[in-house]
């Protein structure tokens, strides 16, 4: 099947201003985390895309120009619609469903493209079982479609996120005690007249401060 037409895989703009441009021609997406909701929500969306574009391919194969139905279009510009989390740049306007089957089908194929370079770049490869995870603020999570080997299904990785906050808390804990020791010397000094070196003396011996790196 044919993979050319004239038709543009966004609405055309309104009088006087451009049309809105297909993802592939926005830069890619940097390099980041994702959670793991939104990492489900991408390979829901990509296998139901994949799908879609399937079933275009196979509607077309014999007439490419043949006009899209209502039911194909509504169920095309939901899924487009729903790329917009991964895909769409900010004042983009909503994909429209091109009228006919082959412009479609090349629509649904640069949507699914889009979705590869999404997670391209929020993904990394896990030497421990040799497939490709998502690259998560805390947890553990393979990409589900590529069939992960079963021991990195039940892997569990501890949430680093959670050992740093309670290292933050333990730091800021730290410094708030050697903050209110160092104000009760003062004042223990400005009572008894003591160089405030002798009494730091004293509260080192009662109290070791933990030396922190700033």
């Amino acid at each position: 099947m044919t993979t050319q037409t004239s038709h543009p895989p966004f609405a055309p703009g309104a009088q006087g201003q451009p049309a809105a441009q297909a993802a592939p021609n926005s830069p890619p997406p940097r390099e980041g985390y994702t959670t793991k909701p939104q990492a489900e929500r991408h390979e829901a969306l990509w296998l139901s895309l994949a799908a879609l574009h399937k079933d275009t391919i196979a509607l077309g194969a014999k007439k490419p120009t043949a006009p899209v139905s209502d039911a194909l279009r509504i169920s095309a510009e939901g899924l487009l619609s729903d790329c917009a989390e991964f895909i769409r740049q900010r004042g983009e306007r909503l994909p429209v469903a091109a009228p006919d089957l082959a412009g479609l089908a090349v629509q649904l194929g640069r949507a699914l493209a889009a979705l590869e370079s999404w997670e391209s770049h929020h993904t990394t490869w896990d030497e421990r079982f040799n497939c490709r995870i998502w690259h998560l603020h805390a947890g553990y999570l393979p990409i589900m479609r590529l069939k992960p080997p079963a021991a990195a299904l039940k892997f569990k990785r501890d949430d680093l996120n959670a050992i740093r906050v309670k290292l933050d808390e333990r730091f800021t804990n730290l410094r708030l005690r050697d903050f209110y020791n160092g104000f009760r010397a003062g004042r223990q000094t400005e009572r008894e007249s003591r160089p405030l070196a002798a009494v730091e003396a004293e509260w080192q011996k009662t109290y070791p401060r933990l030396r922190l790196f700033e």
